[in-house]
């Protein structure tokens, strides 16, 4: 009920969400420095286990997290190319894309400064440059972006209309916007009519609900004990409302179809 609750308050105003939003962030990442804990996204497990990617034996631990962001840019060419992610955060995903595909320079943008302090401790070896930036007031010049991707970040933001036309922005004629995030259904069809308005041809939509729950079953035991590693007392209930286990709202809400996540690749016109 609590959770429910919480959700309703930051439904009521935009700019409040993002408040609220920026003070969990800055709080997550000043108090957690642990170098294991590098991506906070729900993950995603192939539901035909054939199709498993290969990683080095370093990556093993991030598996399902690392499969949602292999899903969201396998597909699109960045191999020399200028690509941005938007909403970075801990950092993990930037950097793998940077190892895995290597393209030209890899940017991480978040607004959180405890966070990108983070990365640059975490990952002061990695080619990526994480900068502090606005995902609706982005730092970089016109159609200077080959490629901008954006996982699991988007529902934090005040204004996802201004965020995509940022987007369109930074990007270079024909750059691709790779963008995997959820919603409860209602607001699903008014994100679907920003994005249709948003100055980019939609390239696919595939919705991956199944895809994230099923890395949410898989990884749920191994999650829950590092939570138990990592975090204590009072805090435990509410991050693993966060981390959408089983039995939270997240876990039920996207079980129950009231939820749905869905990934678009689209590209500027």
């Amino acid at each position: 009920m609590a959770a429910r609750i919480f959700v309703s308050i930051l439904k009521i105003s935009p700019k409040f969400k993002k408040v609220v939003w920026k003070i969990i962030y800055q709080f997550l990442a000043a108090k957690y420095q642990t170098e294991d804990w590098t991506f906070m996204n729900y993950g995603f497990q192939y539901l035909n286990e054939s199709k498993k990617i290969e990683l080095k034996e370093e990556d093993e631990y991030n598996r399902f997290f690392i499969q949602l962001y292999h899903f969201v840019v396998s597909t699109i060419e960045l191999k020399n190319k200028r690509v941005l992610e938007v909403g970075s955060g801990r950092g993990g995903g930037a950097d793998y894309i940077e190892r895995y595909f290597q393209p030209l320079e890899m940017f991480g943008v978040d607004y959180s400064r405890n966070a990108i302090d983070f990365c640059n401790k975490v990952f002061k070896d990695s080619k990526v440059d994480y900068k502090l930036g606005d995902a609706e007031n982005l730092p970089f010049e016109n159609g200077s972006l080959d490629v901008v991707i954006n996982v699991e970040s988007s529902h934090c933001y005040a204004n996802a209309t201004a965020f995509f036309a940022d987007v369109n922005r930074v990007l270079k004629s024909g750059g691709y916007f790779s963008f995997a995030d959820f919603r409860d259904k209602e607001p699903f069809e008014n994100l679907k009519k920003e994005l249709a308005n948003s100055g980019f041809d939609l390239v696919k939509s595939t919705n991956i609900s199944l895809e994230v729950l099923r890395a949410l079953d898989d990884f749920n035991e191994e999650k829950m004990e590092r939570f138990g590693k990592m975090f204590g007392g009072w805090l435990k209930k509410p991050l693993s409302e966060f981390a959408g286990v089983k039995g939270s709202v997240m876990y039920k809400d996207l079980s129950s179809g009231y939820t749905v996540y869905y990934h678009y690749i689209l590209r500027k016109k």
